[in-house]
């Protein structure tokens, strides 16, 4: 029997001891000098990250509007480094919009970008895609106005999610972005990314 996006959450916080969620958003401008010579670096990019810290954290989520900077290349590379984290099928994979309306449904699920999970503005919309498999969503703000189960909050500012199951305690994680992946340019980026995540999941 497939797990619920709550048993998986909770299993990949057990495994890794961590409750970190690492927030993927490439920019060209900050891309380390190694990545910086490929033609469309966001893919090996984004497989340098997830080789340093897979052990490390419980999600990632992948910044749509960032990838999207590269057109047509970007959404190649996100679909493809969705895919790379998920094929560990244990890590939890977010895709963060964040969507309006229930339009975007078929777009992350297994027929397309295949995300566990995806952020959203509008509580209205949460049941359409809770209604795909598997799938969770992540409402952008500070509470719901109603109880929703299966469904939860993303706190950006606060650099927090929330997730609420009916019968078990709610499991939070913590996000992690720029501050983590971009503080070193050289060739030991990936060492110093590893280690500034490192330092954030003993914060736990």
């Amino acid at each position: 029997m497939a797990r619920s996006f709550y048993e998986k959450l909770q299993a990949a916080q057990t495994e890794r001891a961590s409750d970190l969620a690492l927030l993927l958003s490439p920019k060209f401008l900050k891309m380390p000098a190694p990545i910086a010579r490929y033609d469309d670096p966001f893919l090996p990019f984004g497989k340098a990250v997830v080789d340093a810290t897979r052990d490390l954290v419980c999600a990632y989520i992948f910044d749509l509007a960032a990838y999207l900077t590269h057109g047509a290349a970007g959404a190649v590379a996100l679909e493809r480094t969705i895919a790379y984290v998920g094929a560990d099928g244990s890590t939890i994979t977010i895709l963060h919009g964040p969507f309006w309306g229930k339009d975007y449904v078929e777009a992350a699920s297994d027929r397309a970008f295949h995300v566990d999970a995806v952020t959203l503005v509008s509580e209205a919309d949460i049941p359409a895609y809770l209604s795909e498999p598997g799938m969770a969503a992540f409402l952008v703000a500070q509470e719901f106005t109603q109880t929703l189960y299966g469904a939860g909050i993303y706190h950006p500012q606060d650099h927090w999610l929330r997730f609420y199951d009916r019968k078990q305690p709610p499991l939070k994680l913590r996000v992690l972005g720029d501050k983590a992946l971009y503080g070193d340019g050289t060739d030991n980026f990936a060492a110093t990314i590893r280690a500034a995540v490192s330092t954030e999941r003993a914060k736990a």
